[in-house]
């Protein structure tokens, strides 16, 4: 009798140990792939670039008097949207931040009926490089509207899933500080209007545009309150080219050295058809360092925990079930 007992015992004692292999085996690559996910999402979001270099584009080299721009050739710009519809401008700051103007989130708006679109050119069509995100949380400078009917027009979206960059799909750099905005050759684009009549495109457009010294940007406008320090003003007073309608919230980006920093954010204008009037934005380097600050401060959004597919558990749940039956045995 002992002996049959003991074969019975080592039988057993193999299959358990055959059952706990492959039970290891099959828990192994989703151990991998959850701590893969954690230190991404660990390294994510440390500073305003962390995954690629920002500021460089793939492409090299509407807005009122501007012209269609072609695929990749900004990859940082964003179309912010209302309720399906295109309403403002924004650019990308890294895989989960997007930069855009307080004015586009007013307060009588519903965060969860934004939906921001990148790699995006024809708002009609998505193409191969076209991704959606829904909004996490909006953080309005706390100095919105405080000393200025749109004074520190500034917003950081916090999106709910990352960004996946490619050649089409690339973060902006923020202009420091002590940026020098002298000399520049500098860029906005966006969806706005690019009539006099108030006729629109489905076309991203761009256009370049001088910088208008903000003593004769106030001179324009007509009283010295009108421009404060967080502001800049920009525009081709006399080839009525500057922003418009539509283009708020959109980036105005200028080249240094083969990288592109965003000086300014679309933000308000007089009759944006009006030649005389420069387009008003919000100087981003005055507010670099809060930016900076609230993305470094900001945890990002819970993600979803790799899981095992449906027949991969049916499968471990069967051996459970063997491995337990052997133990009672």
């Amino acid at each position: 009798m002992a002996a049959p007992a003991s074969g019975l015992g080592a039988s057993r004692r193999a299959a358990l140990g055959f059952l706990l292999l492959v039970l290891l085996l099959l828990q192994t690559p989703l151990a991998r792939a959850t701590a893969a996910a954690h230190q991404h999402l660990k390294s994510s979001g440390d500073s305003l670039s962390s995954a690629v270099a920002c500021g460089r584009r793939a492409v090299q080299g509407k807005i009122l008097g501007g012209v269609s721009a072609p695929p990749g050739k900004w990859p940082w710009q964003v179309s912010v949207q209302y309720a399906g519809f295109h309403v403002c401008g924004g650019s990308i700051l890294n895989e989960y931040w997007v930069l855009s103007a307080a004015h586009c989130f007013g307060r009588d708006k519903s965060i969860q009926i934004f939906d921001m679109y990148v790699g995006i050119v024809n708002l009609l069509v998505a193409n191969e490089h076209t991704q959606w995100f829904e909004v996490n949380q909006v953080i309005l400078h706390p100095n919105y509207e405080r000393y200025h009917p749109v004074g520190a027009d500034v917003a950081l979206v916090q999106l709910k899933t990352r960004i996946v960059f490619s050649d089409a799909v690339l973060p902006v750099c923020l202009a420091p500080p002590d940026v020098n905005l002298t000399n520049l050759s500098c860029w906005a684009t966006g969806w706005g209007v690019v009539t006099q009549q108030g006729h629109t495109t489905d076309e991203l457009q761009e256009v370049q545009l001088p910088l208008v010294s903000k003593a004769l940007c106030a001179l324009l406008y007509r009283h010295s309150s009108y421009i404060l320090p967080d502001m800049l003003c920009a525009g081709d007073l006399f080839n009525v080219r500057t922003v418009c309608e539509g283009d708020s919230g959109g980036p105005l980006v200028c080249e240094f050295n083969h990288t592109w920093l965003q000086i300014g954010i679309v933000s308000w204008g007089r009759g944006c058809t009006q030649p005389l009037f420069p387009g008003v934005y919000a100087r981003v380097s005055y507010f670099s360092n809060w930016i900076r600050y609230n993305i470094e401060i900001t945890p990002i959004p819970p993600q979803p925990t790799p899981a095992l597919c449906p027949i991969l558990e049916v499968t471990v749940g069967v051996l459970v079930a063997i491995l337990v039956g052997l133990l009672v045995l």
